[in-house]
């Protein structure tokens, strides 16, 4: 999975938690705001006025102490989750998640805070403290999907870096990330219009992201289902198709390699007819790889090995000729944006 899949999403679901909390500020303002006493409003006042996170989180603090039970709690905790995750300075942005903490410590808000403490950590380069400080909040909320996400996210970023020790953790709670969205347990915070849209944003990526750890795990097999999976949710995505491509070309590699070591016969026969329908597999895959990272720059370089791997390989299954061969590709371009 990309690195960014997890702040990607945590983005969309930031920014419309936000907007809604600005809208519902502006309707409060135009009705006297009746559900807010004086003095909350005077306070939510002073976060919004606030200068920078360190402020508005005090300011949320003094709100929250004063009037725990305000109406717009969760609204505050979401507000200060973004404004701390946005802060540049790793020290700073863990020292506040840690008063973050203090402020918004019900079990209800571990899925508005939690995924922002722990990128904290991961990001101050403590990444057991990360998947330390996760275990113990799904030890209150085992539900907690963007809490879920973040941890894997995390885990995959360490497996990318040959830390394989949150590899088997990653799994698993990407797994249970994958179950709450395919059984639509919506979190209480996300409204149905924005869940659709996170639904349709997140799952890909969280196949593609426990294909990348079973991979890392040395599961080529499961590796490979999950990529697929992946690929026919989110069918432009080209990370997708490079994987797949990789790991059916070895395959094809192994099968031919036990094809030329076979005796003359029947059975030789029917792994030559193998070998040949695992070829047309990565044949297709790396036409989907090279179509799908045209115009991508950070991909060129493996682009154009894949563009050249095909072209050998599409030879190969034509008779010498590339007849046909940029039509394929033309083909699984991306459709062009209006």
């Amino acid at each position: 999975m990309k690195k960014n899949l997890a702040n990607r999403t945590l983005a969309v679901l930031f920014c419309g938690l936000l907007i809604g909390y600005m809208s519902a500020r502006a309707q409060q303002k135009q009705t006297d705001q009746p559900n807010l006493s004086p003095d909350e409003q005077k306070l939510a006042s002073s976060i919004m006025s606030a200068k920078d996170a360190a402020a508005k989180l005090n300011a949320a603090a003094e709100l929250i102490k004063k009037h725990p039970k305000t109406s717009i709690r969760p609204q505050v905790a979401q507000n200060m989750a973004s404004e701390i995750a946005n802060v540049k300075d790793n020290t700073q942005k863990l020292a506040l998640s840690q008063q973050l903490e203090a402020i918004f410590n019900d079990p209800a808000e571990i899925d508005i805070v939690g995924p922002t403490i722990v990128q904290a950590y991961a990001d101050g380069n403590q990444p057991d403290q990360a998947f330390a400080k996760g275990a113990e909040f799904l030890s209150h909320a085992p539900d907690a999907l963007r809490l879920l996400v973040q941890l894997a996210a995390i885990g995959t970023d360490q497996a990318k870096k040959q830390n394989a020790k949150f590899i088997a953790q990653s799994i698993q709670y990407t797994t249970h990330a994958i179950e709450l969205i395919e059984g639509d347990r919506k979190p209480a915070q996300i409204d149905d219009a924005r869940w659709q849209e996170y639904k349709a944003q997140t799952l890909p990526g969280l196949y593609q992201t426990r294909g990348l750890l079973n991979f890392a795990k040395g599961d080529r097999a499961e590796a490979k289902v999950n990529y697929l999976k992946a690929s026919q949710l989110s069918p432009v995505d080209p990370y997708n198709f490079i994987m797949l491509a990789a790991m059916l070309n070895d395959e094809y590699q192994n099968e031919g390699t036990r094809y030329r070591s076979m005796p003359a016969g029947t059975a030789r026969d029917e792994q030559l007819k193998k070998v040949q329908a695992l070829l047309d597999s990565v044949i297709d895959a790396y036409a989907h790889a090279v179509a799908l990272s045209e115009g991508n720059a950070t991909l060129q370089q493996i682009r154009q090995q894949y563009a050249e791997d095909l072209e050998s390989y599409y030879k190969y299954r034509h008779n010498g000729s590339t007849e046909g061969m940029q039509q394929l590709i033309d083909k699984y371009k991306a459709p062009a944006k209006p």
